[in-house]
């Protein structure tokens, strides 16, 4: 799939996801308490229930027990059956206990306040991982790992918790039927993350995860929309053994391959790369850890304490961590991205509450005069905001760069005008030296080198610390190859490169790659943004060019001296 339609669908998603997220967080008072846990008493329909679990006083729960067997007196709906019926509303029942039958109502009511702050909660961290996985997506959008951890944010964070009681019946029905599935596919793109990230591995365990991941999670996902849409749409209990188990212990299956491709990774792996792994895959496994203790004291041991939803907190770490690992282990640059935006949101907020003010104080001084010439200086501040925000925008951009971010400013500068100022360099080896000089400074790179093809060989032209990268490489080499395809900066991690650098961009000419520019980690540990890329990558491809036309340079005046010589001799004979 193309990077811009990715990065589309991706951005919609979130949003569609974000506007979820946040009607459900608003619509706390709709969700309710009906006090009673139940399952099937014959295991076949919901036609007389079982009583597991009882809370509340008598009046709202109506006396009932754990062990009571229970009949309808009512149209047991998906709606009520899930516990998504209004506060308020009375249900009347048949109670069987022991030789003794009689009748009884119960009362549902809203949530407890612990339930109200537990749930709130979890909606925080929906919140957070949705604006996660936002800025990822637009920092990030050509990496394969940055789009598996986006999918896993997006559809984890919609998933997390049933809501949707705000849904009309039918939507609402649709949308428990397809929760599960959609949680089990934020599973598998949790594995293929931890497949992938911070490299793919060729063969082994992982890559053997990775292959089967689409297949497994085909099969378990469309088994539960299955089991599901059966229940909700009969009510009755499906009848199939052991493999109605299976799948509903599949999601464990996913866990334990998160924590061995994530092992396996560290282990394979080497200094930043290897913190890298820790801090993803300590976030994303101590999430998961209260959830599945939760779920076998709850499904396993039979425990339905109120407390053991308190497990399932643990869930807090997978954002917290995974924004620790972004911002402190470069796996996208964003301590720039959220300070620019911070300091432009205030700067704006002040300016739209200062025209709001003076709305407002204008309003007032025309109020007397007539209701016409008020509402006219509203609206006519109004447009004036409107037209003039974008370039108000426009201004604030430019002042916050001058005085907060100068220093990266200057940096980028001066990386442009020296891609100018290239192609007036009359020596190679000065070109070559001033290159990696000007790139190490601006991009504040650990170590920057220059390749440039010979004989069927990469070599090493010029480095600031020449012992760091080997002095050749193969041209079939696949960081080489894979830039030869793309015609695009590439990873050499990504791809499985002997070279051990962060990123490198292609110099070409004439369609043929020539050389690389290819720079280390930055000192600072952050990432290499969206717009150091765009200037490093048009940097290459000019020093690629004025090489070339030295060195073209250079053949001629060989050519033209060689052919004065021979001139000469073809006259004196």
């Amino acid at each position: 799939m193309p990077t811009g339609l990715w990065r589309f669908l991706a951005l919609a998603s979130a949003l569609f996801a974000l506007v979820f997220v946040i009607v459900d967080a608003v619509d706390i008072g709709a969700l309710t308490n009906d006090h009673l846990t139940t399952e099937s008493a014959d295991g076949r329909s919901y036609a007389q229930l079982r009583v597991d679990s009882v809370d509340g006083d008598a009046q709202v729960n109506g006396g009932l027990r754990a062990g009571d067997l229970i009949t309808p007196l009512f149209a047991l709906t998906p709606r009520i059956r899930l516990g998504a019926e209004p506060a308020g509303t009375t249900l009347h029942w048949i109670v069987r206990r022991g030789a003794k039958t009689f009748s009884s109502t119960t009362t549902v009511s809203p949530l407890d306040a612990n339930d109200v702050v537990l749930y709130e909660i979890f909606n925080v961290v929906r919140l957070a991982m949705i604006l996660m996985a936002i800025v990822v997506a637009v920092r990030r959008p050509d990496v394969a790992a940055a789009k598996a951890l986006v999918t896993f944010l997006i559809a984890m964070a919609v998933a997390l918790t049933p809501g949707g009681v705000w849904l009309p019946d039918t939507a609402f029905l649709a949308w428990r039927i397809i929760r599960t599935p959609i949680q089990m596919f934020s599973l598998s793109q949790g594995m293929l993350y931890a497949c992938i990230f911070p490299f793919a591995s060729a063969g082994g365990v992982r890559a053997w995860l990775r292959r089967i991941n689409p297949w497994y999670t085909l099969v378990t996902a469309a088994g539960v929309l299955v089991f599901q849409a059966y229940e909700l749409l009969t009510n009755r209990v499906p009848q199939l053994g052991m493999t109605e188990i299976i799948v509903d212990w599949s999601p464990m299956a996913y866990f334990l391959a998160i924590a061995v491709a994530f092992g396996i990774a560290a282990a394979g792996s080497a200094g930043r790369d290897r913190q890298r792994v820790y801090w993803a895959a300590g976030s994303i496994c101590l999430g998961f850890a209260g959830p599945i203790v939760a779920t076998l004291l709850r499904f396993g041991f039979g425990n339905a304490s109120d407390w053991v939803n308190f497990f399932s907190l643990t869930l807090v770490a997978i954002p917290l961590g995974l924004g620790y690992t972004i911002l402190r282990h470069r796996t996208i640059d964003i301590g720039f991205v959220i300070s620019r935006a911070l300091v432009l949101t205030i700067l704006s907020a002040i300016i739209v509450v200062a025209f709001g003010l003076l709305e407002r104080a204008l309003g007032k001084l025309f109020i007397d005069a007539s209701h016409i010439a008020s509402r006219s200086v509203e609206i006519a501040l109004a447009l004036g905001l409107g037209f003039s925000l974008r370039s108000l925008h426009d201004r604030i951009e430019r002042i916050i760069d001058r005085i907060f971010f100068r220093h990266r400013q200057r940096a980028l500068a001066t990386l442009k005008t020296f891609a100018g100022d290239v192609y007036f360099i009359t020596d190679p080896d000065v070109a070559l030296e001033r290159t990696v000089d000007v790139v190490n400074r601006c991009a504040d790179a650990g170590n920057v080198a220059l390749y440039l093809i010979a004989d069927g060989v990469f070599g090493c032209a010029a480095a600031i610390d020449p012992a760091t990268f080997p002095s050749e490489i193969g041209e079939n080499d696949p960081l080489f190859v894979r830039m030869r395809a793309s015609r695009q900066a590439e990873m050499p991690r990504e791809v499985a490169s002997s070279l051990d650098a962060e990123i490198a961009f292609p110099m070409f000419v004439r369609a043929t790659l020539v050389g690389a520019l290819v720079l280390a980690a930055k000192r600072t540990g952050e990432a290499y943004d969206p717009e150091e890329t765009a200037l490093l990558a048009d940097l290459a491809g000019r020093v690629g060019l004025a090489l070339d036309a030295l060195q073209t340079a250079t053949m001629r005046r060989e050519l033209e001296s060689l052919l004065r010589a021979t001139g000469g001799a073809a006259t004196a004979l």
